[in-house]
């Protein structure tokens, strides 16, 4: 944390200097809208709906139009970041690094916990009736992963399955859901035995009493994950990235109610150095990042 602090100060003080000189030279019109994509953690009316706190502040803030896109699937945000579509988007850290490979994304600030980490778990859930009481359970049941993108949906536990000696071709059937959301109400109602969750969308489902502990249980949790990046597009006006990036470290002081949907307490500088864990999984895994759909 230390290390990440001095990064936010050191990549702080670059980007101030480098707003200030661009404002006193710069003669073209500064952009009038700053383009959000955002992954489909949930459906997309309930993503939206989260992030609209957000968003308010950011056009407060940055004096600019901010049009949210929230995407059908983590790869749609990657592509358009790739296509010139999206300014910045929120990602999760397995779709950080496909934008950085395939879109050239830079990572710019990271969530901070509303636990105060910068880490967070997934959860592998199963119904209580499906009798799963261990990863080796799991065999022959039917499972669901969110998206082939997502971090704690499909990387991370993908790759504790592996190390268990569980492989898809030892469930009866994988399925992708689109959405933790989707996939905890598919344990619930009993149209899968299990799946993979981040530990957020789970505490979201039961506080809201869609679900209770004593029904979808956890049955395992994984190693810590680096909380979501913000990630901007390597065309997005200098400008615009500096106003970004200082009204997201500032948000904690400045509105913090907006960042209570997103179960953050704050942003902070990051660097691509913090997500080399993810590489390594997914390098462990065989993935081709310019492949995954």
């Amino acid at each position: 944390m230390k290390k990440l602090w001095l990064q936010g100060i050191f990549g702080f003080s670059i980007c101030l200097i480098i707003s200030l000189a661009l404002t006193g030279c710069q003669t073209a019109e500064a952009p009038k809208t700053f383009r959000l994509g955002i992954i489909p953690s949930e459906n997309a009316q309930e993503t939206l709906k989260q992030f609209s706190p957000l968003v308010s502040y950011l056009e407060d803030y940055m004096k600019v139009k901010v049009e949210p896109y929230v995407a059908t699937d983590y790869n749609a945000v990657v592509e358009a970041m790739r296509s010139k579509h999206i300014d910045a988007a929120m990602f999760g850290p397995f779709s950080y690094i496909m934008a950085a490979k395939r879109a050239g994304a830079e990572v710019v600030v990271v969530r901070v916990g509303d636990n105060g980490s910068p880490t967070y778990n997934s959860y592998i859930i199963a119904h209580k009736d499906s009798k799963i009481k261990i990863l080796n359970d799991l065999k022959g049941r039917t499972f669901a992963y969110t998206d082939p993108a997502s971090t704690s949906g499909y990387l991370i536990p993908a790759k504790v399955l592996l190390d268990n000696g569980i492989t898809a071709k030892d469930f009866a059937s994988v399925i992708y859901s689109n959405g933790h959301d989707a996939s905890i109400l598919a344990v619930k109602n009993k149209r899968i035995d299990a799946a993979a969750v981040d530990e957020m969308s789970y505490a979201r489902a039961l506080a809201k009493g869609i679900i209770n502990k004593e029904d979808v249980i956890i049955v395992h949790t994984c190693p810590p994950i680096p909380q979501s990046p913000f990630a901007v597009s390597k065309n997005i006006d200098p400008v615009l990235k500096a106003k970004f990036v200082e009204a997201m470290i500032k948000v904690n002081e400045l509105r913090p109610e907006a960042l209570k949907p997103l179960s953050a307490t704050k942003y902070v500088i990051a660097s691509d150095d913090n997500f080399q864990i993810i590489r390594d999984t997914a390098q462990a895994l065989n993935l081709d990042l310019s492949k995954i759909k």
